[in-house]
């Protein structure tokens, strides 16, 4: 069976643009607010669909700094700057498929958790079901071009709206 995102790789990005952040937890706001102006400079004005994929990387760029375990203890500047600690957020449109392509990049090789019930009273648990309910696809995968050998990929594919900038061409 041919992988959700395979449709992505069959045509050129229209649209591709990618942020590199250091897995501490204030990347999550940082993330959230690049998605929201990243879409809007791309002419994407349906404020339901940037919320919304403004949601899905939040939920996702959270699972990788949990993932990092750099929201625990801060770490030394050395280890801020190592591979190993950063984040890959990447947001990407292509012609004909009418969605956004989300990509957060980790170096955490575990697989992230299914959907569950967290308890009443839990902080944690409930991001990926989020992610579920509001994405049309997701999953992850390892790629084999990566820098190093252990990185994992979660992808989340939002569709778009029927109108907006998105179908232009960079000038």
């Amino acid at each position: 069976m041919a992988s959700p995102i395979s449709a992505f790789s069959a045509f050129p990005a229209i649209r591709h643009d990618s942020l590199t952040l250091v897995a501490l937890p204030n990347a999550v706001w940082l993330a959230r607010a690049y998605t929201a102006a990243t879409l809007r400079g791309w002419g994407f004005s349906d404020e339901q669909f940037v919320d919304d994929a403004r949601l899905l990387v939040s939920e996702l760029v959270t699972n990788a700094v949990q993932a990092l375990g750099m929201h625990v203890v801060m770490p030394k500047v050395s280890t801020l700057l190592a591979d190993e600690s950063l984040i890959r957020l990447v947001l990407e449109v292509v012609p004909g498929v009418d969605a956004l392509l989300i990509e957060v990049w980790d170096a955490d090789p575990r697989a992230p958790a299914r959907p569950g019930r967290p308890g009443i009273d839990s902080e944690h648990g409930r991001g990926l079901a989020i992610v579920d309910g509001l994405a049309a696809s997701w999953g992850y995968r390892y790629p084999k071009d990566a820098a190093l050998p252990w990185i994992k990929v979660v992808y989340a594919t939002i569709r778009s709206p029927p109108t907006g900038g998105a179908n232009r061409r960079c000038p």
